[in-house]
């Protein structure tokens, strides 16, 4: 089973995400530093507490640089005729298998970062939680959902087509049929 990779760009759109991230976390750790240069009972921790916000940026401009390549090598999805398997994970890998007769609707959607480099979201959604798979050009998120409609269209026809054959079978062979039976007998 060949799992399918999203877009190229998806490195550089998560970078760009990540980076948004990071300049929030530095602003949020320079205030703290210099709030804890102003109060009397911390200043003992001063030294303590800038290794500990240091640490955290360094976490941050790893995940920034890192993090997107190893995530877009482990990223996949895969469709079948009667399921979609999505691969992902960074430090753990996550295997998520949808039965498409599962799917209640699906929506292709771009956030600004997306809108920005052409990637699309394709979000397929149960009764109890949804799905996203990120990062696809227009061509692959319509591609997809098209797909998964037309497949669930069939999916559903059959089931609808197998229901309607067992419940015709049911009258005929069943206690009604006995009933209208006897009714003609008795006559």
């Amino acid at each position: 089973m060949e799992y399918t990779k999203l877009s190229p760009k998806a490195v550089k759109g998560w970078r760009i995400g990540r980076s948004i991230g990071l300049f929030a976390a530095l602003l949020v750790c320079c205030g703290l530093r210099v709030a804890v240069g102003f109060i009397p009972v911390v200043q003992d921790y001063t030294r303590a507490a800038t290794v500990l916000l240091g640490l955290l940026l360094l976490y941050k401009l790893v995940g920034l640089f890192l993090y997107p390549a190893i995530e877009y090598r482990q990223w996949g999805y895969f469709i079948t005729e009667d399921k979609v398997d999505i691969r992902h994970g960074i430090y753990f890998i996550t295997n998520t298998i949808i039965p498409i007769i599962r799917i209640q609707h699906i929506t292709v959607q771009q956030g600004p970062i997306s809108r920005r480099l052409g990637l699309y979201d394709v979000e397929i959604s149960l009764a109890s939680q949804s799905f996203t798979i990120p990062c696809l050009t227009k061509e692959s998120a319509d591609e997809i959902a098209e797909n998964l409609k037309e497949k669930l269209y069939v999916r559903l026809k059959n089931r609808e087509h197998d229901e309607r054959g067992k419940g015709d079978a049911g009258k005929s062979g069943g206690i009604c049929g006995k009933a209208e039976h006897g009714k003609e007998e008795g006559k």
